[in-house]
């Protein structure tokens, strides 16, 4: 796991300058280590370095500074000659102490400063740290970071770079790489002056190399808006790094992790609050939820009566252990709030209910302030280990505290580390609507602002899912606002539609989960760019078929290949699926089989194999039948998914209106085939919002963006063969509605006025 401590290059409220943690004791650049890992700073022994720009390195002087009797090991500096000269000077006992003459209280050196050189592969742990060439106004280093033979680059402070370039191409198993973007387009001359990129620059890098994750970061504060606004034009899969998020580079596809990651368990804890009579099974899963999180390996829920705090939940992963809720009873006594008539202050469970304050404790081991002799003795009798201890009061409206949530060790690569900030405010977050079930009052207010609030992070993260359908819940939101306003002020064609202020939510909301249901469908299908696309695209194996038939051809002494590599050019384009396969072009397909042939293992095969003529025959798209009914089934798991919801009764049409927005007017849609006399005004007008972006949508890879003129001509047939609402069409020609979506077009497709 990476963790970004510092995502930005200049430093703004709550934004802070590049800094990234490896792991326990390892970081690259240090812009944000002081704030960016607190008390567990002290564990930091390895700092490297990209350049001697202040803001990679000005944390520097506070790790060693930071809670120095306590260091046994010297603090380690990695960088170029260059750099480690420049980072030297800021130890001159003016600017700050010189710690490379001052020992550790164990005598060994405080300091010790490491000069490296390019290509210069150093080993820790398990980790290989690779420097690689950057192009900066400075002497500068990206880094290639290795875990199990998996790679992952980062970029460091650049400019254009052949370097990168070919590190990239030539790492074997690169799972991403972290690439700096500092600036706008429209500041590209300084850009260049600086030694930074552009998203106009990182295009042409992307253009250069294969087709993996990147992960943005270094923004200017400033400029951070108008970049990503930019970077949306890039035609490959990326995400935006922030400070607190982490990356998981070494796992089958990299991914990102932000405060609150699993929006459908959130969504699933919402409805339990309106839903969920036994209070046990609703604490069971909100502590769950709360140490998947926070990634706590143990937890405990308890609840306060009659000043005493009574075990509710237990549970822990690597014991294996689990009580409360929907397991067995748990019979442990309870802690004790007042001993003779006074407070029990030792006990930081009981002191925290009696405070109510968050008590973030690194290592009970160490810890002299609380009794946690009960702890100890638990893991003497388990062989159970607790270090890391986040311990939160559950506090109701009323400002009492009625419980106590109660994280243990927080695991990253099985081991425990201490709990964060954000770890903090997840686990009150969670545990304030803990607080206000139990008391159940205020229930349904409650639980509104919170279902308005995630279906917004929850079409978020259905746009994210794909790399190629980004912001399309959200485009088509837009749009079903602009016409359900324009219906509620016509006066001609629909001049009896008159909509309340929670009808115009409910419609709004319909459009943000008509596509939830894709929470469920493979993205490899979903984000299907070729005819052969699978985990890779397999026209590039063909390619290498193609050139062993040429080497066998020139054994033969054939030495002209134009035919084969026109043949081979064919299929380079029916994968794309851009355009319809006619009857000739499967013939060609078939004459291709036939013509070109080797051997493989003594045997004579075909340069297709039979699963891939089956793929480049598909007559339109890149999908195949089954892919295809895998797609449609979206809107089925979206009918189910939401009638799965209690939505209070004032959003009583959001389902229908999300769930039918594939259904048409002569029942030959999906999932249910409705027809004409089941579809509502709005079902209908939704349909229409979701083709219409789909067909005006510029960031498809397998087809060029329409142009409107050839948009309306595609509608209008659709309405005449009842496929959607005539009316609702002509209404949205003649209204213009789609004047008010400008801004989401390309100028190329504005062809009508």
């Amino acid at each position: 796991m990476i963790k970004v401590l510092g995502s930005y290059g200049n430093r703004g409220e709550n934004q802070y300058t590049t800094s990234f943690l490896l792991d326990n004791e390892v970081v690259i650049d240090a812009g944000n280590l002081a704030n960016g890992l607190g008390e567990s700073v002290n564990k930091l022994n390895h700092i490297f370095l990209t350049h001697s720009h202040f803001d990679h390195i000005l944390d520097i002087p506070f790790v060693i500074d930071t809670n120095f009797a306590k260091r046994e090991t010297p603090l380690k500096i990695y960088g170029l000659k260059e750099t480690i000269s420049a980072v030297k000077t800021i130890f001159n006992n003016q600017i700050w102490p010189d710690f490379t003459k001052i020992s550790l209280l164990n005598g060994k050196k405080a300091i010790q400063f490491i000069e490296i050189k390019i290509h210069q592969q150093i080993k820790l742990n398990n980790l290989i740290i690779t420097p690689i060439q950057a192009n900066h106004s400075v002497p500068a280093l990206g880094y290639k970071i290795t875990k199990n033979n998996q790679s992952i680059i980062l970029s460091g402070d650049t400019y254009l770079n052949e370097n990168l370039i070919n590190e990239i191409k030539t790492t074997p198993n690169l799972k991403g790489v972290l690439l700096e973007v500092s600036f706008p387009n429209e500041l590209t001359n300084l850009a260049k002056l600086a030694c930074h990129l552009t998203p106009k620059l990182i295009k042409e890098i992307v253009n250069q190399i294969p087709k993996i994750p990147l992960f943005f970061y270094h923004f200017k504060v400033e400029y951070k808006k108008q970049i990503l606004k930019e970077l949306k034009e890039l035609n490959c899969e990326y995400h935006i790094l922030d400070d607190g998020m982490c990356i998981f580079p070494f796992e089958n596809k990299p991914t990102c992790i932000k405060k609150h990651k699993n929006f459908k368990k959130l969504l699933k804890i919402g409805v339990e609050l309106s839903s969920q009579d036994n209070i046990d099974y609703l604490l069971e899963d909100i502590l769950t939820l709360t140490r998947e999180l926070t990634l706590a390996d143990a937890g405990s829920v308890y609840l306060k009566e009659d000043n005493k705090l009574y075990f509710r939940i237990i549970q822990n992963d690597t014991l294996n252990t689990f009580m409360g809720g929907r397991n067995e009873k748990i019979k442990w006594k309870p802690l004790e709030l007042y001993s003779d008539g006074k407070e029990n202050r030792q006990m930081v469970a009981v002191l925290s209910a009696l405070t109510k304050k968050i008590y973030n404790i690194p290592d009970v081991y160490l810890d002299k302030n609380f009794d946690f002799s009960g702890t100890k003795k638990f893991d003497k009798q388990t062989g159970y280990l607790s270090k890391s201890m986040l311990v939160i009061p559950l506090i109701n409206h009323e400002k009492e505290t009625i419980g106590v949530l109660q994280l243990i060790n927080k695991k990253i690569d099985n081991s425990p580390i201490p709990f964060n900030k954000e770890d903090e405010e997840i686990a009150m977050s969670l545990g304030s609507q803990a607080a206000v079930s139990i008391t159940k009052n205020k229930l349904i207010t409650k639980l509104e602002n919170f279902i308005e609030s995630f279906i917004k992070v929850i079409a978020k993260a259905i746009d994210e899912k794909s790399k190629y359908t980004g912001n399309h819940v959200q485009k088509v939101a837009k749009l079903a606002k602009i016409m359900s306003k324009e219906l509620d002020k016509d006066d001609t064609y629909f001049k009896d539609v008159k909509y309340s202020p929670n009808m115009f939510k409910q419609i709004e909301i319909a459009a943000l989960l008509h596509d939830i249901g894709k929470i469920t469908t493979d993205p490899r299908i979903m984000d299907k760019a070729t005819k052969l696309e699978a985990d890779i695209d397999r026209i590039d194996i063909i390619k290498e078929r193609v050139e062993i038939i040429k080497r066998d051809m020139m054994l033969r002494g054939i030495k002209n290949f134009e035919e084969l590599c026109d043949d081979f050019k064919f299929l380079k384009e029916i994968n794309i699926g851009g355009e319809f396969m006619s009857d000739d072009k499967i013939k060609r397909i078939d004459k291709i089989v036939k013509k070109y042939r080797y051997l493989l293992d003594n045997k004579e095969v075909s340069i297709l194999r039979d699963d891939e003529i089956e793929m480049l025959k598909i007559k339109k798209g890149t999908l195949n039948n089954s892919e295809r009914e895998h797609i449609q089934r979206h809107a089925l798991m979206t009918l189910e998914m939401l009638s799965e919801l209690p939505f209070p009764k004032n959003y009583s049409e959001i389902t229908h209106i999300a769930s039918n927005h594939h259904e048409k007017l002569n029942h030959k849609g999906y999932p249910r085939g409705l027809g004409e006399e089941d579809l509502t005004l709005e079902d209908r007008m939704l349909a229409i919002c979701d083709i219409f972006e789909a067909l005006t949508s510029s960031d498809r890879p397998y087809k060029q963006p329409k142009k409107l003129s050839e948009v309306f001509k595609i509608m209008s047939f659709m309405a005449k063969n009842k496929e959607i609402d005539e009316k609702l069409f002509n209404f949205f020609v003649e209204k213009k509605i789609w004047k008010q979506y400008e801004n989401e077009l390309l100028p190329i497709q504005i062809d009508i006025k």
